[in-house]
């Protein structure tokens, strides 16, 4: 579905590079989860693939074509974006907010909120009680289901996500993580997902690559990281959940009878 071919980034002509020779493969239909410190690389990875950001070199393949022969806003219009810190238009009424990709690709209105109005109900928002409220009048879970919904509005295949549920309470995040994997599957959308969190990696991934200082250093499944981490910083990202499990099993262990 999705190719990176030596893809690279550099912000002064070559001196120091945000993203440096990556290459991989996303399969369709599957969620795969760029993770990493900050400043790794993954957020620029991830914006290189509709365009948001240009890449210094290599080549970046979307349903087969490559995309720097296609129209930038025709790419980002096909392919649905979560943003970071939720980023709801805030002049905008939720129906407004979900309907901009359908209008931009001049859907009848009829269509744009009948879109708008399923979407809604498949987020768990009733249409009647939200659909012209204004992003101020909802909770941060709330804002967070009508991006998503936003994202999928337009009815893409391919969906970006970055760093999606990082700024919620840990009840709200662990709910959306889970709803969000169950919607991914039931659509077939393929999804490539940005977090620093290892354990959020872990848990919503069908694979994960693992970035640092711009280089991807280890691509596998949850399964194979863990049984075979192929880097010591692979080792150390993975170290906190394992503690965290272990200290979690301590505590249940405990409190059996």
């Amino acid at each position: 579905m999705i190719r990176l071919e030596q893809l690279s980034k550099s912000y002064n002509e070559g001196q120091a590079f945000a993203v440096r020779s990556v290459s991989l493969e996303i399969l369709a239909g599957e969620l795969l989860v760029l993770v990493g410190e900050s400043g790794c690389g993954k957020t620029t990875t991830l914006k290189m693939i509709n365009r948001l950001v240009e890449p210094s070199s290599g080549r970046i393949v979307v349903n087969g074509k490559d995309v720097s022969t296609t129209d930038a806003v025709e790419l980002r219009r096909g392919i649905g974006y979560v943003f970071q810190g939720i980023g709801l238009f805030p002049h905008m009424t939720v129906l407004e907010n979900v309907g901009i990709v359908p209008k931009l690709l001049q859907w009848e209105p009829s269509l744009i909120e009948e879109r708008a109005d399923e979407l809604l109900e498949m987020m768990g928002l009733s249409p009647d009680d939200y659909r012209h409220r204004m992003p101020t009048e909802l909770s941060g879970g709330q804002q967070q289901r009508v991006g998503v919904a936003r994202a999928l509005a337009g009815r893409p295949n391919i969906v970006l996500m970055d760093e999606p549920f990082g700024a919620l309470d840990p009840v709200t995040r662990d709910a959306l993580q889970s709803e969000f994997k169950a919607l991914q599957k039931s659509l077939g959308l393929t999804v490539v997902m940005v977090t620093h969190d290892m354990t959020e990696a872990l848990l919503m991934s069908d694979r994960i690559a693992v970035m640092h200082a711009g280089q991807l250093l280890q691509l596998g499944t949850p399964q194979q990281l863990l049984a075979h981490p192929d880097h010591p910083h692979v080792a150390a990202l993975l170290e906190t959940p394992r503690r965290h499990a272990a200290r979690l099993e301590d505590l249940l262990r405990t409190t059996r009878p």
